[in-house]
């Protein structure tokens, strides 16, 4: 398993960027889950999850436990919620340096939390026929914390950075979770709710309603289930699109103190959506909490955004000619039929 992929494309001419925002503004706690977008102009934009927590965790042989395990949420004591803020930047091309920044207001359609997650989680940002779009889970409307994506569009400009609308997307049948849907950048309105089975969504704003347009069992045999990263892009020049998945193995330490090891694939399918190519599990940085939701084609380089521990936030370019120097998985034990 490549357990360090930042490393593999530094080594071969990537460059691995840190993103930030300046202190002052985030109170010293965490940026992470970044995603990224290409403009038609070539411009790069990004959102930056702020998570106004810092998170602590004890890796490699985790000895340094604190009262509530190898892991735990560090709040402001004025303010022990699990809270969420974005930013909208512009991303240097060259360096993938924060060049801009403004906090996306939301205030036109918040109301009082019934939750203690409150925010937008792990947006990722598009545009669709033009629209800004961001897109991600929100779970402060309900006080049993159910939760749903939310598609919402942004006016952005030197000035401001409003969320001009909210779309709340209901599933049938109710479900009490969903989340990291992947919006397919090149299909306005649709994305990948589940990867095995695959499941494309279209959705509906004004009647704030899914449906399944496209689904494929591919009865994958792996140990972990393919949640979603990043957006769906177009790959290639026979109408290929790839992503960036996650999947976690969750267990429990002594005392039943909950952790997890995140693990991540690249994807990718056919124009029909028949299951082309799998890498098998890689890391970015060799941590075990790890979170991709942001991925670009530029030139021969890809550009993926990932959130470290919670607390750090990345963009790492990566020849796409590395692809090569990933291990992939047997495309023989996997059906593509629907």
């Amino acid at each position: 398993m490549v357990k360090n992929l930042a490393k593999l494309a530094v080594d071969n001419g990537g460059l691995l960027t840190p993103l930030i925002i300046p202190g002052d503004l985030i109170d010293g706690t965490g940026l992470c889950n970044v995603s990224i977008y290409k403009e038609k102009n070539g411009n790069l934009i990004a959102n930056i999850r702020h998570v106004h927590y810092t998170l602590y965790h004890a890796e490699f042989e985790q000895k340094f436990y604190c009262k509530y395990g190898t892991l735990s949420y560090l709040n402001p004591e004025d303010d022990i919620k699990l809270r969420t803020g974005n930013y909208l930047c512009n991303l240097n091309p060259d360096t993938l340096e924060v060049e801009t920044y403004q906090k996306i207001n939301t205030s036109k359609h918040d109301v009082e939390p019934k939750w203690t997650f409150i925010g937008l989680e792990d947006v990722r940002v598009l545009r669709w026929d033009e629209q800004l779009y961001i897109c991600g889970v929100r779970r402060d409307v309900k006080d049993d914390g159910e939760g749903r994506m939310e598609l919402c569009k942004v006016k952005w400009d030197e000035d401001e950075c409003i969320e001009e609308t909210r779309d709340r997307i209901e599933v049938d049948p109710h479900t009490y979770l969903e989340k990291n849907w992947m919006p397919i950048t090149d299909m306005p309105m649709h994305l990948i709710r589940w990867c095995d089975p695959l499941q494309v969504m279209k959705i509906d704003p004004v009647t704030k309603t899914s449906k399944v347009v496209v689904e494929k069992n591919y009865e994958l045999d792996i140990p972990r289930e393919l949640r979603g990263g990043s957006q769906v892009i177009p790959f290639g020049d026979e109408g290929d699109r790839i992503c960036v998945t996650h999947g976690c193995l969750f267990f429990h330490h002594p005392g039943k103190h909950k952790d997890a090891q995140y693990y991540h694939r690249f994807v990718i399918w056919d124009k029909d959506w028949n299951l082309k190519a799998l890498t098998k599990p890689f890391k970015f940085m060799d941590t075990q909490i790890e979170f991709a939701c942001g991925l670009v084609i530029e030139d021969d380089n890809f550009i993926v955004t990932f959130g470290y521990q919670d607390n750090a936030a990345f963009a790492l370019r990566m020849p796409t000619r590395l692809l090569n120097n990933l291990e992939w998985e047997d495309k023989n034990t996997w059906k593509n039929n629907g």
